[in-house]
This record gives C-alpha cells, sequence and structure tokens, in this order.
C-alpha cells in the first residue's frame, strides 16, 4: 500500500513539473539567410511568442541570385518561431520544391516543438526530438525501480 501511495505522488509531481514547463514560452534557434548552420543559426535564440509552439527551419539549396563566372550552388539556412499549423502547412505547401536533388534547387521547411529544438539543420530532425512522452516513460521507470527495490 505505501508503494501505491509513493507511485501515486510520484506521477503527480511528474504531472505538475510538466504543467510547469508548459507555462514557459518556447526558445527556438533564430538566424536567417545563413549560408552554414554555425554562429548565428546555433548561437542566437529566441523566446517564441505565447501562441507560437514550433521552432521552424527552412533550408534552400540554390543557385546565387546574381550572375557570377562560377555559379555554385549553397545552402541558405533560416530559422525561427511559428505555430505549428501554419509551420505543417508551409512544409506540405513545397511538396515537389523539396525535392533534394544535388542538380537543382530545392526548398524544405522542417518543424519540432520543444526548447531549441531546431539546433540541426537537417531534414527530418523533427524526428529526433525529446518527447515529453518519453520523458515521462522514463522518470516513472526510475521511480518504479527506486521504489521496487
Amino acid at each position: 500500500m505505501e508503494i501505491l501511495r509513493k507511485m501515486k505522488n510520484s506521477l503527480v509531481l511528474i504531472g505538475l513539473l510538466g504543467f510547469i514547463g508548459s507555462c514557459f514560452a518556447l526558445e527556438c534557434y533564430v538566424c536567417l539567410g545563413q549560408r552554414t548552420n554555425k554562429d548565428k543559426c546555433i548561437k542566437t535564440t529566441i523566446q517564441c511568442e505565447q501562441e507560437q509552439d514550433a521552432c521552424k527551419t527552412q533550408i534552400r539549396w540554390q543557385q546565387p541570385r546574381f550572375w557570377q563566372r562560377v555559379s555554385e550552388r549553397y545552402h541558405n539556412i533560416s530559422k525561427s518561431c511559428e505555430t505549428k499549423a501554419r509551420c505543417d502547412a508551409e512544409a506540405a505547401a513545397k511538396g515537389f520544391k523539396c525535392m533534394r536533388d544535388w542538380y537543382r534547387d530545392w526548398d524544405c521547411v522542417e518543424c519540432c516543438q520543444g526548447d531549441r529544438c531546431n539546433y540541426y539543420a537537417t531534414l527530418g530532425g523533427s524526428q529526433t526530438q525529446l518527447s515529453f512522452l518519453l520523458l515521462t516513460i522514463v522518470l516513472i521507470s526510475q521511480a518504479l525501480h527506486h521504489y521496487l527495490r
């Protein structure tokens, strides 16, 4: 009976911590039109507006907009805060523009949720974020391990 009471208290504490964490605004990395994911793109953060619940990374592979004798393509990386719905809609709207072929220009948008989740400018980075569910499972398993010893 004592174990169940301790587990119940632990679950309540975990729930409260999750609620308190959700009261604070999301923090995302921000940059505009950088050629690499270094310096500004990984050193500058901003606290998002309350309604903005996602971090957005836009990556373009493009030729220079002006004529050059050797016009090699380059990456253009931008990061910002956004609402999840708007970010997902923008990512879906890219459609065929997000065909990552080395020989033509492309433009892709990635969306993720979680503080500073847009650190890496990788396509598919939203799959690597640490979710609240995973954190909860780990904490519960640790609590069970501690109390059932």
